[in-house]
């Protein structure tokens, strides 16, 4: 409850079920609408909200921070509140580990400024685990492992196929799809560049291909898909990449660089 003093108050209701998740780009949006009915006020008033969420219980954690929102107060009369809250897609699946398939339980640290009054609560509420998986599918393929690109040395190819990376993901974000798909390509190249993978050929015996070979298999695979867009050739002159598929070959060419040892070991 929020106590402007000790007449001034404002109940504060949160229906876990009622919370929201918006898919974006990375950052995603939680939404909780808790409902606000004031008591005790001199008259209507503009009241300025701010909040915190974060993770409750003993391991509870700070998560994000909601844009300052200004609401209507009048006694007796219940108003409900919109906060949204960023979160990233790390975030979010750390969510996931953390709650293990149960109830997820939040708190909101409400923050009310009134002209002639301030006050402050935190509230704790459980969201039922259905009703957090149903959020998360809407979220759809926005929503999945995040992939880390790692930067493993001040120079060389292995630090020249993370930057094409990093161009892959703002030419995704800017809609470019198949200019990502471009450059995850040349990253692929920098990767073969310090890869310890054999040559492969049509003609193997795939049951007999070494752990290395197997890698080869699956960078040039990749590669050869992420040549198409490109529309070099005949063939490929009329492919179209969506998103998703963009997506899929930045991802398949971060996690070759991972895949590659490090310098120096």
């Amino acid at each position: 409850m929020l106590e402007f003093d000790i007449h001034q108050y404002a109940q504060i209701r949160i229906d876990p079920t009622r919370i929201g998740l918006t898919a974006g780009f990375d950052v995603h949006r939680l939404t909780v609408s808790p409902e606000l009915l004031p008591s005790g006020l001199d008259g209507p008033a503009l009241c300025e909200i701010e909040a915190d969420i974060s993770v409750a219980g003993p391991d509870g954690r700070w998560l994000a921070t909601a844009a300052s929102t200004r609401v209507g107060l009048n006694n007796h009369n219940t108003m409900s509140v919109r906060l949204s809250f960023p979160l990233t897609n790390q975030q979010l699946l750390s969510l996931e580990e953390h709650r293990a398939g149960q109830d997820l339980l939040l708190e909101l640290n409400v923050r009310a400024f009134l002209p002639l009054g301030f006050a402050e609560s935190r509230e704790q509420f459980r969201v039922p685990a259905s009703v957090w998986q149903t959020e998360l599918e809407r979220l759809g393929t926005s929503f999945g492992f995040a992939l880390a690109i790692p930067l493993p040395a001040s120079d060389g190819a292995q630090r020249d196929a993370a930057g094409y990376l990093q161009d892959a993901r703002r030419l995704l974000h800017d809609g470019e799809f198949d200019k990502a798909i471009g450059s995850a390509r040349q990253a692929m190249e920098r990767i073969l560049a310090v890869a310890d993978w054999p040559s492969i050929s049509k003609n193997d015996d795939l049951f007999q291909r070494s752990q290395a070979q197997r890698w080869r298999a699956i960078y040039k695979t990749a590669f050869d898909q992420a040549s198409g867009a490109e529309h070099a050739d005949e063939v490929t002159k009329d492919f179209t990449y969506s998103r998703r598929e963009a997506e899929a070959l930045i991802g398949i060419a971060g996690s070759l660089l991972r895949a590659v040892p490090a310098p120096g070991v």
